[in-house]
């Protein structure tokens, strides 16, 4: 597939195989989304590529849920997500911390 004439491309292969195109220029933006199935795989689920345009605000609208929902996601998940002073499982501590307690 190419890239429509003076329009920039981004796409996000999602862990699914599916796959989502971000197009954009000055006047445009534009999500695509993509599944592809091949037939020899599953007859039945069915193929397809949409896209709808957006507005500036609808694009920062849907970012802005994403980023909403995600995040606490992506922290609870992270040992990063303790604060610096908390001890995490593994954690060795230094003769030199260890005399500071």
């Amino acid at each position: 597939m190419s890239t429509p004439k003076g329009m920039s491309q981004r796409p996000f292969n999602l862990v699914s195989n599916d796959q989502v195109f971000i197009y954009h220029n000055q006047e445009h933006i534009v999500l695509q989304l993509r599944r592809q199935v091949p037939s020899d795989q599953n007859l039945l689920q069915p193929s397809f590529k949409v896209a709808v345009k957006l507005t500036p605000i609808e694009a920062l609208s849907l970012a802005s849920e994403l980023l909403t929902i995600a995040a606490p996601r992506i922290q609870s998940a992270t040992p990063a997500a303790q604060g610096p002073d908390e001890k995490r499982e593994g954690d060795e501590v230094s003769e030199k911390e260890s005399a500071q307690d």
